[in-house]
Formats: C-alpha cells, structure tokens, sequence
C-alpha cells in the first residue's frame, strides 16, 4: 500500500513538473515572439553605428546595446533567432544610421545590407502629406517635395495603386509607419509603399467618410480612452446635422495645427470648405493621416450624451452635454 501511494506521489510529481515545463516553455517562446515584434524603443532617435570588417556577431550585438539600439534583457533572444535563421555570418560591416525604435527583426534586415544601406523614415500618426513629404525629403534630399506632392492628387498614378475608394488625393491613405527606403528610392515607390501598407493595415472595408472623421479622430484625440468618445461625439452632430465645429479641419487649411493663428473671420469663412464651425458636413478630403487606433474608435465609437469636448491645460479631456457646459469647460480647463 505504501508503495502504491509512493508511486502515485512520483507521478503526481512528475505530471505536475511536466505542466511546469511546458508552461514555461510557452511562455519562452510567447515572450521570444513578442521581443522580436517590439520596438526597442519610443524614440525615432537615430544614432550612427559602424561596423568595421572582421566584427563577430556577438561584438555587433555588444555594439548595438551600448548605442541603445537593442536592450539588454533581449540578447539571448538575437542569439537565438541569428541562431534559427543562419544569420550570423550574414551581418556586414559598413556605416548605419539607425533609429531607436526598431525591432529586432528590422535591425537585423538592415545589418546585413552594408553597402548600401536603406535609409529609415519613422512617419508619426496624424500629419499631413505636406509634413509627410517634409520628413521624406530630410531623409531622402534627391527627391522632389513638389513632384512628391503633385503625384497624391494625379488621378493616373492614383489609379495604378488599386485602392477600392474613388479617390482624387492620397491625403489619409499615407498610413503612419516606420519604413526602409533604399537611397535610389523614387517618390513613386514610396507612396506605392505607404498605400500598400494602408491596404494592409488598415484593410478595405472603410469608407472615404470614415477615412475622413478618422483623419479628425487623429488630430482631435489623445488616447485610446478618448478616441471612440470623440468618433462618437463628431458622428452624432454629423449625423444630426450639426456642423462639426472642429478647430482642427479649419487649420488643415492653413496648412498649420497652431489654433492660435485662427481668427474669429478665419471661423466664419464660408470661402474654406475646411471650416467645419461655418459649413455643415464632413470636409472634402481628410485633414490628416491617421493611424489604425482612431480607425477603430470611428468602427467602434462609444454613443453618449455629450455634444461637446475640449482638452483642457489639464491635459484632460472634458465634455459637455449643451453649449453652456462646453463654455463653463472652456472657462474652468482653459483659461
């Protein structure tokens, strides 16, 4: 009997130390997954690395963490996946110029192009094409702001991106990204590339009125806890028949985001067909370039009372329900 009850002990033991282990083992190759996938870091800082000839794969990496580029913690994780990918004798030597922020996978693509290495352009979410070509050109100077530019609204190029909307203007199709050019890049390619990535991101089953109130969730938002609150206030008056009263599609025609240029006129020209506080109805094309996050909360907004929102000094979203709530927030959160 003693012995039967040792036995199931033994088993009980090892059942349980199994479980452990492929527990761990899932976790491993969880977090190995999501280590690969992840930034390395909020900052598009970029930083020079040079790698000269006869470096090994293990002083690359030592290299690569004391520029900040790779965290520590994630080391083994590189051995492993140069290890699984036959890697290793594939980094070359060569100047790199890198920005803080990427992953394991996009460092690892890029070292192994010494030569002539792509340039990396970090697009945040919510500018402008104008911006966009801005940040594009400081990169890539060959290129052209004006050709780059005129090609988001020639209506032959447009057609060759096979985008399932009528659209006249790539404005809020540059989908916000990090990308790797190579030098010889042409403005062509790299719009065909954003639109691409929009295709794929953010997927085919919008609208270009949703495009548009995602474009003003973009720059009107400030959080994933705001966003579908503010989609669902901008719908409504929509909807209702409000005029959408929002400061930042006026702008958009002044090719500027300072409110503080904005003049009582500048809010009651009916001459913008941007100036949603003089004109009823969603602005002719979006005003910005959003990212997948104000997608969402225009797919999934969140139905309230309130008519009304500000961000106040707080750096607090506040709502109001009627007109004299929005001004007593304007009184309290922003003067």
């Amino acid at each position: 009997m003693g012995l039967f009850r040792g036995i199931k002990t033994i088993i009980r033991i090892s059942i349980l130390a199994l479980i452990t282990v492929i527990a761990l083992i899932i976790y491993v190759k969880f977090d190995y997954d999501k280590a690969l996938e992840t930034p390395n870091s909020d900052s598009s800082e970029k930083v020079v690395l040079e790698i000269e000839e006869g470096k090994s794969s293990e002083d690359i990496l030592s290299l690569l963490v004391e520029n900040g580029l790779l965290k520590e913690k994630w080391l083994n994780y590189v051995k492993v996946y140069l290890k699984l990918q036959d890697l290793s004798s594939k980094l070359q030597a060569g100047t790199y110029t890198l920005p803080k922020n990427l992953t394991i996978k996009e460092i690892i693509n890029t070292l192994q192009n010494g030569r002539d290495p792509d340039v990396w352009i970090t697009i945040p979410e919510g500018l402008r094409k104008d911006e966009i070509a801005d940040k594009v050109i400081s990169e890539l100077p060959n290129l052209s702001k004006c050709e780059f530019l005129e090609l988001t609204t020639d209506t032959t190029f447009i057609e060759t991106l096979t985008l399932h909307l009528e659209v006249t203007d790539l404005e809020g199709f540059l989908f916000p990204d990090k990308y790797a050019f190579a030098p010889e890049t042409t403005e062509e390619e790299i719009l065909q590339r954003m639109v691409d990535n929009f295709k794929t991101k953010v997927g085919t089953e919008d609208t270009y009125e949703d495009v548009i109130f995602s474009s003003i969730v973009e720059r009107e938002g400030f959080d994933e806890e705001d966003r579908p609150i503010i989609a669902g206030i901008l719908m409504k008056r929509h909807n209702e028949g409000w005029k959408l009263g929002s400061s930042v599609t006026v702008l958009y025609y002044f090719k500027s985001w300072d409110e503080e240029i904005l003049t009582q006129e500048d809010l009651e020209d009916t001459g913008n067909p941007y100036n949603s506080y003089a004109l009823v109805g969603l602005p002719p094309t979006p005003i910005s370039n959003p990212g997948i996050e104000s997608f969402n909360a225009v797919r999934n907004p969140i139905e309230t009372e309130y008519y009304y929102f500000i961000r106040g000094n707080d750096n607090v979203t506040h709502y109001g329900i009627t007109y004299q709530d929005h001004l007593e927030n304007i009184e309290m959160y922003l003067r």
